[in-house]
């Protein structure tokens, strides 16, 4: 028979002292999913001329959305169905919420100045395609109800709760129907929100505000006043969009000495937009390392994409380059002319300059 084994006291007190757990959670947010009409007749030629396929237009960036536990977007189309129409009433055909996710988006944010683009109709046809391919979404709803029950959004993911909250400036002056709810930047309907929130008890509470002046670098009063509102009301981190543009990142400092971290624009993810500061975005990075219920922002960084644009029979087609990657790997990609690296490389040292000043 086998003696059994002796553990000495020095063992026993090692083997009883508990061994903290560090649960970790990489977050990415991008900026405006646009859908102009060279990108409907663009995606018509990625189908072959028989269906819509965006697809290819993130197949160099797929990996890299996909790696994040929560990838965050802002959808500023609708998907109102048929005609399917850019700038100024934007309908995009379904498929690219199917795309969207593919690529590795988790969540979609709907409250911005497009939402109601095609009325009540089109606003009702895009939550009903996200629900149905089961893909996360908030800032717009059907009803009071369906607001009341599911606002403020609540994940959970990697043993983090998660408290995301979503608002536009308006919806370029197109009324709400009733029953439908778009929530729009309002503070007393904030900090009620923010209060409810908060009995949650999650472990983080991020606001995603559609906001500031179209086409400029840097944020204005209004854009600041709002984000140390939101700070001093229980968010924990603040992300923008709309200008289509970058705007710089920023610290709201709070009375224990603490601060909250804003990015006041990402720019846009992919668009039809060429002008300079346009043609591209970032994306936000963020990494939570949670302790003992004790959550930490571990890290923060950024990620430029660059929307290429080039013909395919005649037709524009569009793929996103991940900057870093590109000048790292080439080889990768397929030739691309000089003007267009040039283009590229020029968004590049731009997005430097803003965030990196």
């Amino acid at each position: 028979m086998a003696s059994p084994s002796v553990q000495t006291a020095d063992q026993s007190m090692v083997d009883s002292i508990a061994v903290p757990i560090t649960d970790t959670l990489k977050m990415v947010f991008v900026g405006d999913v646009m859908g102009h009409g060279m990108q409907i007749t663009g995606a018509w030629r990625d189908g072959g001329d028989t269906c819509y396929n965006y697809h290819p237009a993130f197949q160099w960036v797929k990996d890299y959305i996909s790696a994040a536990d929560l990838a965050v977007a802002n959808l500023e189309v609708t998907l109102g169905g048929t005609p399917y129409t850019g700038f100024p009433k934007f309908s995009s055909h379904h498929s690219l919420a199917s795309a969207l996710q593919d690529a590795g988006f988790d969540l979609l944010l709907t409250a911005n100045n497009h939402i109601f683009d095609r009325g009540k109709k089109g606003m009702m046809r895009t939550l009903d395609v996200l629900d149905s391919i089961e893909i996360l979404h908030t800032g717009a709803f059907r009803d009071p109800v369906e607001w009341k029950t599911h606002y403020p959004l609540m994940i959970e993911k990697n043993n983090f709760r998660l408290a995301f909250l979503n608002y536009t400036y308006s919806t370029n002056g197109i009324a709400v129907e009733k029953p439908n709810v778009v929530n729009l930047m309002d503070s007393l309907r904030m900090a009620a929100d923010l209060a409810k929130a908060r009995q949650s008890n999650p472990d983080y509470i991020i606001a995603c505000i559609h906001w500031g002046e179209e086409y400029k670098n840097k944020e204005n009063a209004a854009q600041h006043q709002l984000a140390t509102f939101l700070a001093r009301n229980g968010c924990h981190l603040i992300v923008g969009s709309h200008p289509h543009v970058i705007q710089p990142f920023a610290k709201i400092p709070l009375s224990d000495g603490d601060s909250v971290f804003v990015a006041y624009s990402l720019g846009n993810f992919i668009s039809n937009q060429r002008d300079r500061y346009r043609d591209g975005g970032i994306s936000l990075e963020l990494t939570l390392t949670k302790t003992d219920s004790i959550v930490t922002l571990q890290s923060i960084g950024y990620e430029p994409f660059w929307v290429y644009r080039y013909p395919e029979n005649r037709v524009s087609v569009f793929r996103l380059i991940r900057i870093n990657h590109y000048i790292e790997h080439p080889e990768y990609y397929p030739a691309i002319s000089e003007k267009d690296r040039k283009l590229m490389m020029q968004f590049f040292e731009d997005t430097k300059g803003i965030l990196e000043n």
